[in-house]
């Protein structure tokens, strides 16, 4: 229960910092450091006011099977909109809305996924449940996207159930 509550709190710290205070995120020093980590990079872009994006971070980002995925697998990265800073990815130089915009999150919540090579390998547009939400982020920590669809991975998980 300890490493649980220590997960929650640094995910919380980041989330707050994020919003609060100006921060500039070059994605491809944390590519770079996900890569030597054997990780991915985990994005979650949300607005304020958004009762999707709420849900989501009340939720799913309190839950323990979550955040361990994300603790083991990812560095996380928080897209709040209004934070102040600057993004650099590629040719890309902006705000955080723009970059939700430039990666493709064109709906919040979204959660978009990228190898340590910087290139987004899934991204997952909208509210998903606790369980949705972790079938997509252990399909990407697993590395199941490189050989079947989520609709596949999905029913192999169901079926590992039964």
């Amino acid at each position: 229960m300890g490493a649980f509550k220590t997960t929650v709190k640094t995910l919380f710290v980041l989330l707050i910092a994020s919003c609060a205070y100006a921060l500039d995120v070059d994605v491809a020093s944390i590519a770079h450091d996900a890569k030597k980590q054997n990780k991915h990079v985990m994005f979650f872009h949300h607005i304020p006011g958004c009762p999707y994006c709420k849900a989501m971070l009340d939720e799913n980002f309190k839950d323990e099977a979550i955040l361990k995925e994300i603790e083991a697998h990812f560095i996380y990265v928080d897209v709040y909109t209004q934070t102040q800073g600057t993004i650099t990815y590629k040719d890309f130089k902006g705000s955080y809305k723009a970059f939700s915009a430039h990666v493709g999150a064109f709906a919040y919540p979204s959660t978009l996924f990228m190898n340590g090579e910087g290139e987004v390998v899934h991204a997952a547009i909208g509210y998903r449940n606790i369980n949705e939400h972790f079938a997509e982020i252990s399909y990407v920590s697993t590395g199941s996207y490189k050989h079947m669809d989520l609709e596949s991975y999905v029913q192999k998980l169901e079926l590992e159930k039964e």
